[in-house]
């Protein structure tokens, strides 16, 4: 059985639930679907016939395993973090949205999986949505229609690829490649096609963030990894969204907005990794992918915290912290540390791997300077957040956090061991990667760019601090969109029912004619 089915069938349930027993039932749906996944045998396991193609809906490999763990692990850390805070609705949503996100990773022919991208798309919209809220209302709207313009796509891609194939096999395509990229490249946030991300992101109640940034990208990048792997021009476009990503997260000053472009930046990451081609460099970009569900859940779970005690989550407005909430400091800067790819942390094992796939120069380049800006916006966060001094202290409320700071010592402590062991990870992918991660010389590679984003924070300081700015919106689709409507509009007067109007215009028209005619 396809283990996202756990979820699927439990969302029914868990509808139907007394308060008291939501979130046991939802806890028990992640650790036996964790058990589920971690037992499955490596194989093409359920294949049945409809119409006059074969549905596969279960196939195992390594990469969809380790994946589902991870989603699996995250899913269980998120209930457990939302348990105060949980309704009806969430259980009910958040359980479709986790349970399509697994099951896409172990589908095999695109009906299946187009059914498992929509479904997404649904339930995570209904989780954005709020009638209550003007700007939830509106964001969410933005995002419902970003997301059907790349299922629409996905779907045109799906046809092409059939009609020319004969075949629903989930595979490298070979037909609409511009279909494919597009809606790939909206869900996993592509610089140009990332808008509705920062907004959606940072909008909603913070318990949402926190389970909306392990998964939409990420099956993005999945479908990148399925579907368009070795496209060598997206090392490039990757490299792109890694530096600009990280450019406008530094322009930020609500923690939220900052974390929500770091996810584009990241996948920059993933995508220059994946379009490398080479085992190596595909294995690098998975790793880096769960790297990223654990840490940056674990990052938007701390500002989630902050939130809650505090009311406020703009680095204006935030300083001295680490005094007042110590575990909470000593979480952000696992994650922040994890993220800035330090050794003995885990992300320098992802971004160690996808170095060394990468041998283009330029790709390389671009790497080493998203790094640098990486460990740059961690420095401000971790400094401005909890260790500068205010004048004026920020007050905490008596709210009890400890169910959210129990769920994340669980993601910490993996996050940990990934660091400090890095085969646990490598191993399960069955990779041959001969690489000393902590040799003198990959510990100053690691090194290296934390200590010029050092130099530069000293230099800088005053220009990296937050200020009383509002940040310039990059969205060029409600611009396009007014101009949209003021042509229709423009069209509407000329189109207007008017059968005089019409005539004026034929009899203009001859008359042009006629006198074009009578010059030649």
């Amino acid at each position: 059985m396809n283990p996202g089915i756990i979820y699927l069938l439990g969302a029914g349930v868990l509808f139907f639930t007394k308060d008291k027993l939501r979130q046991s039932i939802a806890i028990a749906l992640s650790i036996i679907a964790i058990i589920a996944i971690y037992t499955l045998p490596v194989s093409q396991g359920l294949t049945i016939p409809f119409l006059d193609f074969n549905l596969i809906l279960l196939k195992v490999d390594k990469i969809s395993k380790l994946i589902g763990l991870a989603f699996a692990f995250f899913g269980l850390c998120s209930t457990i973090y939302a348990s105060k805070l949980a309704d009806r609705k969430y259980y009910t949503l958040s359980q479709l949205y986790i349970g399509s996100s697994i099951a896409i990773l172990f589908v095999g022919d695109f009906f299946s999986f187009y059914i498992c991208w929509e479904l997404m798309t649904i339930s995570s919209y209904f989780l954005i949505f709020n009638n209550e809220q003007p700007i939830t209302k509106q964001t969410s709207y933005y995002y419902f229609i970003m997301q059907m313009v790349g299922a629409v796509s996905l779907l045109w891609g799906i046809l092409l690829q059939y009609t020319q194939t004969g075949s629903l096999e989930l595979t490298s395509i070979e037909y609409g490649l511009p279909f494919f990229l597009l809606a790939v490249g909206i869900k996993l946030a592509f610089i140009g096609l990332h808008t509705w991300l920062p907004q959606n992101y940072s909008n909603v109640p913070f318990h949402i963030s926190v389970l909306l940034s392990a998964y939409t990208t990420k099956i993005g990048v999945y479908a990148l990894y399925r579907l368009l792997s070795g496209t060598k021009l997206l090392g490039y476009a990757g490299i792109i969204t890694a530096i600009l990503g990280v450019l406008f997260a530094l322009k930020q000053t609500k923690v939220r907005k900052l974390l929500s472009y770091h996810i584009i930046s990241q996948i920059g990451y993933m995508i220059t990794a994946i379009s490398v081609g080479t085992a190596l460099g595909a294995s690098g970009g998975i790793v880096h992918l769960i790297n990223n569900v654990l840490y940056k859940g674990l990052l938007f779970m701390v500002i989630g915290v902050i939130i809650y005690r505090t009311g406020k989550e703009d680095l204006i407005e935030l300083g001295g912290l680490a005094k007042k909430l110590p575990l909470l400091t000593f979480y952000a800067i696992v994650a922040a540390l994890s993220i800035a790819g330090v050794p003995f942390f885990s992300g320098h094992i992802s971004k160690l791997v996808i170095k060394k796939a990468v041998h283009d120069q330029i790709l390389s380049w671009g790497l080493y300077l998203a790094g640098i800006g990486t460990s740059l916006s961690f420095l401000k966060v971790i400094y401005f957040a909890f260790f500068r001094e205010l004048d004026e202290e920020v007050e905490l409320n008596e709210r009890s956090d400890k169910a959210m700071l129990f769920s994340m010592g669980l993601i910490t402590s993996i996050l940990l061991l990934i660091g400090l062991k890095p085969h646990l990870l490598t191993d399960l992918l069955a990779l041959d990667i001969k690489l000393h991660y902590f040799s003198l010389k990959y510990i100053w590679k690691g090194v290296e760019p934390i200590i010029i984003a050092i130099i530069i924070f000293k230099v800088a300081h005053d220009l990296i601090a937050p200020h009383h700015h509002q940040a310039r919106n990059m969205d060029i689709y409600p611009l396009l969109a007014r101009g949209i409507n003021y042509l229709s509009k423009a069209l509407s007067y000329i189109h207007n029912g008017d059968l005089g109007r019409y005539l004026l215009w034929v009899i203009s028209t001859l008359l042009i004619l006629w006198i074009k005619l009578l010059s030649a």
